[in-house]
């Protein structure tokens, strides 16, 4: 094998390798550096290729990361021929608050903190949930329903906990992607309405 013949195939791996991850959640450049590179280098290449099959690449080069999104597609003939490959996830209430906590404290870390990074600790997430939830007799039951939550939203991709301090907790600025300054206002608007009607129904 020649040496252009040689760095075809490599490419072609390195392609390969991003595409699969891709496919399988969003890539990070502070996490995923090589892949991050092959992107960068040949971005009009794979957006190229995951538009063929119905698929948005993302990318955030100020925040370091990048996502695929269902292609919005126009005619009911394009959703016949283009079968959706990324699962639209259901949000339960929990989820959807906690979500709407973390982004709305990376709006005001970001306005207010000089550093990218935040951290949460767990504790500080119980504390914002548990006022939304009809007041619990058990607490240890609470705060392991309350855990089940951060671990779902771990596992979704906007938190990750740090290695051996399992009760910090950094919030993935991917997150901004997701969640828009206008939905944290109607949302918190729904939760502090939501928080009223639990209040008066227990009095």
């Amino acid at each position: 094998m020649n040496e252009q013949a040689s760095a075809e195939a490599l490419t072609a791996q390195h392609h390969a390798a991003l595409k699969v991850r891709l496919l399988k959640g969003p890539v990070y450049r502070a996490k995923h550096r090589d892949l991050w590179d092959v992107l960068e280098r040949d971005q009009a290449l794979i957006r190229s290729y995951f538009d063929q099959i119905g698929l948005s690449l993302r990318l955030d080069d100020a925040e370091g990361y990048a996502f695929l999104q269902q292609r919005e597609v126009d005619t009911e003939e394009e959703q016949t021929e283009i079968p959706s490959l990324i699962t639209r996830r259901q949000l339960s209430f929990g989820q959807t608050l906690l979500l709407i906590f973390l982004r709305k404290r990376l709006a005001e870390h970001d306005s207010e903190e000089s550093s990218p990074r935040l951290i949460v600790e767990r504790q500080e997430i119980w504390q914002w949930l548990a006022p939304h939830f009809p007041d619990a007799s058990n607490e240890v039951k609470q705060h392991k329903e309350f855990d089940a939550l951060i671990k779902k939203i771990t596992q979704m991709g906007f938190l990750n906990q740090l290695p051996n301090h399992k009760n910090d907790f950094e919030v993935q600025r991917i997150l901004k992607a997701f969640v828009t300054a206008e939905q944290i206002v109607r949302y918190t608007e729904l939760f502090d309405i939501h928080s009223k009607e639990e209040a008066s129904d227990e009095q």
